[in-house]
């Protein structure tokens, strides 16, 4: 039986200029925030005056989106909470899909700034869930086979390296680094794969 994963985090790495204002993102996901859409956005807030913190950050009910400067760099992060269904494969692919979903539009605003530069090759995947799925073997037995079909899916087996971040006071991730990346073929696979 596949397990309840829901708390499923994916960013997108970007390349950026140092101290990158985050300012037009408070624009957009505001205006984003107003607009009626399917994804019931519920709040924004601004962590932009923390040093390698939450940046700006688009809260819904579903999940959140933020301009994100945590280790290990600035990205475009999507933090799903709910609402993942079927088979652990799935899921992820899911996650990538609505993260992909987001950043698409995003990247077509006027305001963003073009310094900030996606790098499709370049994600972290993290398991935001340490109560049901502690960084440990058990969980690693449990969650690494699901998530390299996902990433085979999305990226071709053998076009990636996937490493896993051993330290059991963090969350369980991966750095996932890829040859190839398009980031419309890969909205395509993860929509393909999450069906």
């Amino acid at each position: 039986m596949d397990p309840d994963l829901q708390r499923i985090d994916v960013k997108l790495l970007a390349e950026a200029p140092a101290n990158l204002p985050l300012d037009p993102f408070l624009a957009i996901f505001g205006r984003w925030r107003r607009e009626e859409d399917e994804s019931d956005w519920i709040d924004l807030a601004d962590y932009a005056h923390m040093v390698q913190g939450a940046g700006i950050m688009l809260i819904g009910k579903q999940g959140s989106f933020s301009v994100n400067e945590d280790a290990p760099g600035i990205g475009l992060l999507y933090s799903g909470r709910k609402d993942f269904q079927g088979p652990s494969q799935k899921r992820v692919a899911e996650a990538f899909r609505r993260c992909l979903r987001l950043t698409k539009p995003l990247l077509s605003e006027p305001e963003y700034p073009k310094e900030l530069r996606p790098l499709p090759g370049a994600w972290e995947i993290f398991i935001n869930d340490r109560l049901n799925f502690p960084n440990n073997d058990e969980t690693d037995k449990l969650l690494r086979g699901p998530i390299k079909a996902a990433m085979d899916a999305l990226f071709g087996a053998g076009a990636y390296s996937m490493e896993r971040d051993n330290d059991p006071q963090r969350r369980y991730a991966f750095s996932v680094r890829a040859n190839n990346g398009d980031l419309d073929a890969l909205l395509e696979k993860a929509t393909a794969t999450a069906k």
